[in-house]
């Protein structure tokens, strides 16, 4: 690839299949994605576009920071949008031979404290220029492309969303305390769930609150998760709202 100093030198995302440890894979360069606000012509706004577009049907983002700098306001949003995209993510300090001894605390602090909505992202420390921990690299992709294909039986992962739940019932919203009563796993890649909620609203907090039980209890390194609610509504003749005279049923 054409490399320099200055950034914005990729302009289309350039495709490349590689031997990883001998097994293929095909890797997307692709120009950096800016704010609106820092766009300057329209050859770096579809630069951009083509490479949101690369990364909707990429399996894993490789996020690639200057480790002598830390992490950025824009790598943070780039970090945001590739967990919302439902992409894997191995965040890369590059540089790291340039770093000298006292800075690699801060900066290792400065990535657990900037990135820690994605802290199940594994952080590796590499130099592009000398080659130093890139052996690493190959693991780490495999890794995550298999927790993404993870699948858990629905019947583990009621059993477990139960017992959450007897701790750790849902907060009151509005007045009504929600409660699950059951639970699928709809998709992989990423995993995704789906809770049958009745009697009220779950909020993100809870849903937080879950995604961490099911990251303890599963390797869901480098994956994002998402978890969606739909009400179920009550079954019993009590609940059920009885047809106005005049009405057609």
């Amino acid at each position: 690839m054409l490399v320099a100093d200055e950034p914005g030198t990729t302009r289309d995302p350039i495709n490349m299949v590689v031997a990883l440890d001998g097994e293929p894979f095909e890797i997307v360069d692709t120009a950096g994605i800016k704010r609106r606000t820092k766009i300057k012509d329209d050859v770096e706004m579809y630069a951009v576009m083509r490479a949101r577009e690369a990364l909707k049907d990429a399996d894993v983002a490789l996020l690639v920071i200057d480790g002598t700098r830390g992490v950025t306001h824009q790598e943070q949003r780039l970090a945001e949008e590739i967990a919302d995209a439902g992409v894997g993510l191995i965040v890369l300090l590059n540089k790291w031979d340039a770093v000298d001894e006292d800075s690699r605390a801060l900066t290792e602090d400065g990535v657990g404290d900037r990135l820690a909505f994605v802290s199940w992202a594994p952080v590796l420390r590499m130099s592009a220029k000398t080659g130093s921990r890139l052996h690493r690299l190959p693991k780490a992709i495999r890794a995550v492309l298999e927790t993404r294909r993870t699948r858990i039986p629905t019947p583990d992962l009621n059993r477990l969303i139960r017992g959450w739940q007897a701790a750790h019932p849902p907060p009151m919203r509005a007045g009504k305390r929600p409660r699950i009563i059951y639970a699928v796993q709809a998709a992989t890649e990423p995993p995704t769930f789906v809770l049958f909620v009745r009697g009220g609203e779950i909020g993100p907090d809870y849903l937080r609150f879950l995604e961490g039980r099911l990251r303890n209890e599963f390797d869901f390194l480098g994956t994002p998760l998402r978890l969606y609610t739909r009400r179920r509504h009550s079954r019993r003749p009590e609940d059920i709202e009885r047809p106005r005279p005049g009405t057609r049923t």
